[in-house]
C-alpha cells in the first residue's frame, strides 16, 4: 500500500500568462513559445505581484511586446510540477492581443517563438489543457470581435 502524504507537505507553485495572438486580415494569429516544450507565455508570479502584473511582465520578457491583457477570460490549469515530488503547478491564463505597431519575438528563456493559425497550434500543443485553454480563448476572442 501507498503511503499518503499530508496535503500540508504538497508544495503549490502559482504561474500567469496568457493566450497572445495577433488579428491579422480579422482572424487570430496565435503566438506560441517553446522553453521545453510549446505553451503559452507564462511564468511564476513574483511577491508582491498580481496575476495580471505577472501575465504582462512574463509576455514582454518572453515575446518583446506589450499587450493588451483581458482578464475577462480566465482559466486556470492544474497538474503535477516536475520540479517538486510532492508538487503541483497552478496556472492562471487570460487573453491578451498584440498592439499593432508589436512584433513578437522570442526572447528570455524563450528558444522558438509560432505565430500561427488556431488548426496550426492545435496541432503544435502536446497538452490537451492546453488546446482547451486555447479553444476556450479562440471562442471568447471571436465573440468579442464580432
Amino acid at each position: 500500500m501507498k503511503k499518503r502524504i499530508p496535503k500540508a507537505e504538497y508544495v503549490m507553485e502559482k504561474s500567469c500568462g496568457a493566450v497572445l495572438y495577433k488579428m491579422v486580415d480579422g482572424k487570430p494569429r496565435f503566438v506560441l513559445v517553446r522553453g521545453a516544450v510549446f505553451g503559452f507565455p507564462k511564468g511564476h508570479v513574483e511577491r508582491g505581484e498580481t496575476e495580471r502584473e505577472t501575465a504582462l511582465r512574463e509576455i514582454r520578457e518572453e515575446t518583446g511586446v506589450t499587450p493588451v491583457l483581458d482578464t475577462s477570460f480566465r482559466r486556470e490549469v492544474i497538474y503535477r510540477s516536475p520540479r517538486f515530488r510532492n508538487g503541483k503547478k497552478r496556472v492562471v491564463f487570460f487573453t491578451a492581443e498584440c498592439p499593432e505597431d508589436e512584433t513578437p519575438e522570442a526572447c528570455g528563456e524563450t528558444k522558438e517563438l509560432l505565430f500561427v493559425t488556431l488548426d496550426e497550434a492545435l496541432k503544435i500543443l502536446k497538452l490537451d489543457t492546453l488546446r482547451q485553454v486555447l479553444l476556450d480563448a479562440s471562442a471568447h476572442i471571436s465573440k468579442k470581435n464580432r
